[in-house]
């Protein structure tokens, strides 16, 4: 079996995962279910367990293989807690930053893992094109799919008919985050062309409008990339979007070239803080940081849900609303409006048993989303979720503008070609450095789709 790899990169861009485990399981660190959701939303919980192992206790165990570590490990093993109480199932979670070359080695073994949750969807569905993956069309009934996925998350999961992934995490991308005591442009803007003249008017006023920040160690550069992305979805419109994804459409299409323009008008001098090389050097994570000095060296970020909290780590005591607040990345063309982009963890099966069917069925259930909603870190690609089940305001926010998108896709870079990723990456580093090159960065990109 020959997987693309991914690795840390995709784990540092997709999922934010700060500090992954070697190897954990849910005996470890375990925290307390019914401190991160109440009495009553863990009871169903376990309800719904019992329920997806078919009314019985069946003991024995899963083995997991994924990416998560440290808290946002503890945050997960929470949501399985209930599953474990009420069917006697022993669920064993394997936490690696190699999580395709450990595969590998497990496949190659012949132990490979009975479940896998990666942010890499490429490298999901590769696997699903080889014939590693159950269709969990055959494990979760339909009526249930229907309900609680949106069409376009269950498209992102299918290959050749078969439903090779579920999504069960799924963090919100194109938000624009501001501190309400400072910023004085439109938080309800019409459109991006909006947005950027509140920016060219502050740039014009010897003010630096944007915070950005494209260090990210070996994934360096896919901050860029996803706002690139996210600007193609919404410029050029999902089916073009789709097109480009799958590599029927250039690179050097003038959709795509547009797209980089645009991102390109945004990062351009005096428009960053510290301009160039300030931004190539500044660790994504830390961009935000010049917002809350006390003379603010800029004014706004984009980045996805995750940087609610990381922000707020940083700067403890930050109100969220007073202190830090977001809106959404208005339309960028009006020919494709309210549509949002969304990364996040997908979880598929390798191995078949009623213990790992019992626990996918548990995931895909209503109660099980709703704890994830109740942990603080994660918006819950389940729509029958409730809104009050977000206790964190921004998730609850992110989730409003998600449930009222017109439409919800996945960014292309998480369903290419490891080669074509790292061309695209290193593409946001070479293009803010000399956008004049872009015609050549573009080519560049190609050429490593090609090989």
């Amino acid at each position: 079996m020959n997987l693309r790899h991914r690795g840390t990169a995709l784990v540092a861009a997709g999922a934010v995962v700060t500090a992954l485990a070697a190897c954990s399981t849910s005996e470890s660190a375990r925290p307390d279910e019914e401190a991160a959701a109440g009495d009553g939303a863990v009871a169903a919980a376990e309800e719904a367990a019992l329920e997806a192992a078919g009314g019985e206790e069946l003991g024995g165990g899963v083995t997991m293989l994924g990416v998560l570590g440290g808290e946002e490990l503890d945050a997960f093993l929470s949501v399985i807690a209930p599953f474990e109480d009420a069917t006697g199932i022993d669920v064993q979670y394997e936490g690696t930053r190699d999580f395709a070359a450990v595969l590998q080695t497990r496949v190659d073994g012949g132990n490979p893992p009975d479940l896998v949750a990666t942010p890499a969807i490429g490298e999901m569905a590769a696997l699903a094109e080889q014939g590693a993956l159950v269709d969990l069309r055959k494990v979760v009934d339909e009526a249930v799919l229907t309900t609680n996925y949106p069409a376009s998350m269950l498209e992102t999961g299918t290959a050749g008919g078969e439903l090779f992934g579920l999504y069960n995490t799924i963090n919100l991308g194109g938000l624009i985050w501001y501190d309400p005591k400072r910023y004085d442009g439109p938080t309800e803007p019409a459109s991006w062309d909006e947005l950027q003249a509140w920016a060219a008017e502050k740039a014009a006023a010897g003010e630096t409008p944007w915070c950005v920040g494209l260090e990210s160690g070996a994934a360096s550069g896919w901050p860029a990339a996803d706002f690139i992305d996210e600007i193609l979805l919404r410029q050029a419109g999902p089916e073009f979007h789709r097109a480009w994804r799958d590599g029927t459409e250039p690179w050097t299409s003038p959709q795509v070239k547009e797209a980089y323009e645009t991102y390109g008008e945004m990062i351009a001098e005096g428009m960053v803080y510290g301009g160039t090389t300030t931004v190539l050097s500044t660790d994504f994570s830390q961009a935000a940081n010049p917002m809350f000095a006390d003379d603010p060296g800029c004014y706004v970020i984009q980045q996805a849900t995750f940087m609610g909290s990381i922000i707020t780590d940083a700067f403890p005591d930050l109100e969220p609303g007073t202190d830090l607040d977001f809106f959404p990345a208005p339309d960028f063309s009006p020919e494709h409006p309210g549509i949002r982009s969304i990364s996040g963890e997908i979880l598929g099966m390798v191995t078949e048993s009623p213990q790992s069917a019992a626990l996918i069925r548990y995931l895909a259930s209503t109660e099980a989303g709703t704890l994830i909603a109740a942990t603080g870190r994660w918006l819950s690609p389940n729509v029958t979720v409730a809104a009050d089940a977000y206790e964190d305001p921004f998730l609850r926010r992110a989730n409003e503008v998600l449930t009222s998108a017109e439409g919800t896709y996945p960014l292309g870079n998480s369903l290419m070609p490891q080669s074509e990723v790292d061309a695209f990456w290193q593409s946001g580093l070479a293009f803010a450095q000399n956008p004049g090159d872009l015609d050549a960065i573009l080519q560049g990109i190609e050429d490593a789709r090609a090989r």
